[in-house]
């Protein structure tokens, strides 16, 4: 099972009459996927957990639920399962020259896509 998340607020994608600007997914068994949006700057973790702190940004999860800031981060930084066992990473060992188009790591090794996610 996936959860998406998303951002509401005053900018571009944040209109609240729409799906909202795409923060990411979280899957079971694999670690956070942020969805990369260069135009905005948010290519990191770390631009990510800037733009969420803002006071004019709200989060919703697909469902409708509403996430605090804390909440995402921890979502984020999560690298275990209930079980303890080690979350998987969504690009597997690809890694530089062997990531494929849109696939992005961070400076810290998170990973982020440039594309919609299916």
């Amino acid at each position: 099972m996936s959860v998406n998340f998303y951002a509401f607020g005053p900018f571009p994608g944040g209109d609240t009459s729409g799906e909202g600007l795409h923060i990411g997914q979280h899957a079971s068994v694999h670690r956070f996927l942020f969805r990369a949006h260069p135009e905005m700057g948010l290519v990191s973790r770390a631009a990510w957990a800037e733009f969420i702190r803002r006071p004019d940004v709200s989060i919703k999860a697909e469902h409708g639920r509403d996430i605090s800031g804390a909440e995402m981060e921890e979502t984020w930084l999560r690298r275990q399962d209930s079980r303890g066992w080690p979350l998987k990473s969504r690009f597997g060992i690809r890694r530089g020259s062997d990531l494929r188009a849109g696939e992005l790591i961070d400076a810290e090794g998170y990973e982020l896509y440039d594309g919609e996610f299916f």
